[in-house]
């Protein structure tokens, strides 16, 4: 109980091993005592840093048998989850789920803006054959609104040249 009862972060470690000598023959309740030991961690209110160092040594002292291991894992995982769900308010989801259907949207407006570049290059490529990195290099980048005005150009061209001057200057090509 003395040491339970302890911040000093050396009671988890002589707990650590105590339970380790105490549960060696029995896997389960090496398993109990190594997340309990490992959830004290999180609860004495270490710095990240102190709950690594002292994890990984409950860890070498208390081996559990693989599927033990990943059943010790899982809930961990899932502790660590909770803990941060506790932190984060309801307004920082909100923000969370925003952020993500904002990174959804630009996601799919750059695949259609690659896609657009692609067609075009495509494009002019059967239309004139190979074309000059420096064409190319004042292609890419552009807005899908651009490289639509320019497949549009490209169909009524007659040469390459024509379609040069329609192409934003090199400077500009953003």
């Amino acid at each position: 109980p003395e040491l339970e009862q302890s911040a000093n972060p050396f009671a988890t470690v002589i707990m650590a091993h105590l339970k380790a000598v105490d549960t060696r023959s029995d896997g389960q309740q090496r398993k109990i005592w190594k997340m309990a030991l490992t959830r004290r961690l999180y609860q004495q209110g270490y710095q990240r840093q102190d709950i690594l160092n002292l994890y990984h040594f409950i860890d070498w002292v208390m081996h559990l048998p693989s599927a033990l291991e990943q059943a010790f894992s899982e809930e961990l995982n899932h502790y660590e989850q909770e803990l941060n769900m506790k932190y984060v308010t309801s307004i920082e989801r909100l923000g969370i789920k925003q952020g993500r259907q904002e990174g959804i949207l630009e996601g799919r407006q750059e695949g259609r803006q690659e896609e657009a570049e692609r067609l075009l290059l495509r494009l002019l490529n059967r239309r004139f054959g190979e074309l000059s990195p420096e064409i190319q290099a004042r292609v890419k980048g552009l807005s899908v609104e651009k490289l639509e005005q320019l497949m549009d150009v490209a169909i009524d061209v007659e040469s390459v040249e024509q379609l040069v001057d329609h192409l934003p200057a090199p400077e500009a090509a953003n």
